[in-house]
């Protein structure tokens, strides 16, 4: 799960500064502000750890990828090729990854002992820019990986040689023995994050470095991305008994997710386990959009299904595409909620599209029930990144934390706006009963504004009609 995010340089952010994140964020704001390219920076990150090419410092994106950031200077706050990509994201480990330590030896208060101190978390910081003015090249100008105790960080990665060509260790409070080929320099990294192999001919490191890299890979692994415009319904679906990672980026395999899930069962907070399509059913009916949901082969043994539903108030199931538009959108946030592995981050960009103001009221109790979600007796611990502009979704979470549902610390809120200094963010401040104290201007527009100009253009009117 990830923790902090900063970001320096990047498309409309100059500096976001520290974006403490929760297991459920939610980031509102204007049109333009930032938002989405906060979600676009961890899909760059991911396509890139996901390239074959070991080479590419970024993967900027093509015609194959979520994102297409064009050339690195497009990317870049206000388009300034000498501008420097710097960014810092920390981590609390997923699943033990084998070779990474859990725990470091470090100097104990006592004289001349060692101590064994736990690494709860760890983060990982990059500076990244051309080569030079004259080449369109990129290049890493140096990372770190930053492991946290308790009491003190330690920090290995690599930098830029600051003579020569090639690259050295970069160590923070950290001394491991060095072997034979310790002043030979390193070649360029693995991406923007990976150690060259010849890197463990240098130092003896209490661990794999390999499997640094390899716990990054697997943070960014974990990434959902859910986008605005999904699928609209079909009539028939193909599944052939695959299992997807998600429902797709376009909620297009919704229904193969909801056929593999066939046999698991999920439990929300105090409420017995309950098998995956009974769970998803019930949260449309919840929203009011449904009052049945069920999956049928069109004939014994084929492997075309159909999607039949019931509306409120209908005597009859019927197709899904024979039903406001809205069932087919949010059918994929509800999946993507409870069908991803433990341990995803899920990107949802405006789940509340094409719902009425319940139903997006109630799609914020489906977020909740998603982070404190159980499978097999062991909590699913998935972390939520929103992307909104519904002010119904805002309220439902304020009264979830008053009612004591939702702890403030499992939540963050952030208020984003454009600013000629680049975009601005603001972290929303939460007491225990849900009020927001530092409530931004205009936040959802001007609502006392609207009714005041109601009033006296209403009032204007009848005194233009009025007899005299």
């Amino acid at each position: 799960m990830f923790k902090k995010l900063h970001i320096q340089n990047f498309k409309a952010w100059k500096d976001t500064g520290d974006i403490q994140l929760a297991p459920l964020t939610m980031f509102f704001g204007t049109n333009s502000s930032g938002k989405t390219s906060l979600q676009q920076f961890l899909l760059l990150l991911q396509q890139t750890a996901q390239s074959r090419d070991r080479k590419r410092v970024l993967h900027l994106g093509d015609e194959s990828t979520l994102v297409d950031m064009g050339t690195f200077p497009e990317m870049l706050f206000r388009q300034n090729p000498a501008a420097l990509l710097r960014f810092n994201m920390e981590w609390s480990m997923r699943v033990p990854e084998e070779g990474v330590p859990d725990s470091i030896e470090v100097p104990s208060t006592s004289q001349g002992k060692m101590e064994n101190l736990p690494l709860p978390s760890r983060s990982f910081e990059a500076l990244i820019g051309q080569e030079d003015k004259q080449s369109a090249r990129i290049e890493v100008k140096q990372f770190i990986y930053r492991l946290n105790t308790p009491r003190s960080t330690h920090g290995i990665g690599m930098a830029r040689r600051a003579h020569g060509p090639g690259y050295e260790f970069l160590l923070e409070n950290l001394e491991f023995a060095r072997k034979e080929a310790a002043g030979e320099a390193l070649s360029a990294p693995i991406h923007f994050y990976g150690f060259p192999h010849e890197a463990d001919t240098h130092y003896k490191f209490p661990g794999d470095l390999d499997s640094l890299a390899l716990e990054l890979e697997d943070q960014l692994d974990a990434i959902h991305y859910l986008g605005p415009l999904r699928q609209p319904p079909h009539r028939t679906y193909l599944w052939s008994g695959e299992a997807p990672e998600s429902v797709g980026d376009d909620g297009s395999l919704a229904v193969a997710a909801l056929l593999a899930a066939n046999e698991r069962s999920i439990e929300v907070e105090d409420q017995p386990a309950r098998p995956f399509a009974q769970l998803i059913a019930e949260r449309l009916v919840s929203m009011g959009l449904l009052e049945s949901f069920e999956v049928q082969p069109i004939a014994p043994n084929r492997k075309e299904y159909e999607v039949f539903v019931r509306t409120p108030g209908s005597p009859m199931a019927v197709r899904l595409p024979d039903v406001g538009f809205g069932v087919s959108q949010v059918m994929p946030v509800l999946l993507q909620c409870f069908y991803t592995e433990p341990g995803s981050t899920l990107l949802f960009e405006q789940p509340e599209l094409h719902l009425h103001p319940k139903a997006q009221t109630e799609l914020a109790d489906v977020f909740i029930d998603a982070i404190h979600a159980s499978e097999d007796g062991q909590p699913r611990n998935i972390q939520l990144l929103v992307e909104s502009h519904s002010e119904h979704l805002l309220r439902r979470i304020q009264r979830r934390i008053a009612e004591g549902k939702l702890l403030p610390e499992e939540t963050a809120i952030y208020f984003c706006s454009p600013g000629p200094e680049g975009s601005r963010i603001e972290k929303l401040k939460l007491d225990e009963y849900g009020n927001i104290i530092n409530w931004p201007k205009d936040f959802f527009g001007d609502d006392m504004e609207d009714l005041v100009a109601m009033t006296e253009a209403a009032m204007k009117r009848q005194q233009e009609q009025s007899p005299e």
